[in-house]
């Protein structure tokens, strides 16, 4: 009827796989480096080994699975990365409480503290360059927003949070 092919896969040295099934729904688990885990639902036409650091497939032609769960993994294989950059005289950020905590002076009256996530983000700041690293994009992108929200960008002098490389023209200060 259908005509079977292999597939395999190498997998991200830093990802453990392993297998579950729980009346008859294989899902398949995925621990990423940070320690947060995923699942994924199998179908049951899907054939797996896992040997060593190889995943093999066993699917049949009509189906794209293989290549859903290929792109899936590739993306655990180097964690997303962005850099956002506090610029203006007096503005400070730093990370205390043995990295729970980010704190801000952003020429308010008091300081800003933000609890961070670390389970499924890795955090640095040095000399006000603030680095978040995870492996889901959207979780990356979402944090730093939240961060830029806190100072609104001045468009006459450059003060506030810029992301790394980004270039935004300034306005010209009128004179009289």
């Amino acid at each position: 009827m259908f005509e079977k092919v292999t597939n395999t896969f190498v997998l991200p040295s830093k990802i453990q796989l392993y297998f579950i099934s729980i009346k008859n729904i294989s899902l398949l688990v995925v621990e990423t480096p940070y320690l947060t885990k995923k699942y994924i639902k199998l179908p049951y036409l899907f054939k797996f080994k896992k040997a060593n650091n190889i995943l093999t497939f066993e699917n049949f032609k009509k189906e794209n699975f293989f290549s859903l769960v290929t792109s899936w993994f590739k993306k655990f294989a180097k964690p997303f990365k962005k850099q956002l950059i506090l610029k203006g005289l007096g503005f400070k950020g730093n990370i205390i409480e043995n990295g729970s905590v980010l704190e801000f002076k952003l020429g308010f009256s008091h300081t800003i503290r933000i609890l961070l996530d670390s389970k499924e983000l890795k955090f640095s700041m040095v000399n006000n360059v603030l680095t978040v690293e995870g492996f889901e994009s959207y979780k990356v992108g979402n944090f730093l927003e939240k961060i830029r929200k806190l100072k609104r960008f001045d468009s006459y002098k450059g003060k506030g949070f810029w992301y790394k490389n980004e270039s935004r023209t300034l306005k010209e200060i009128k004179k009289m």
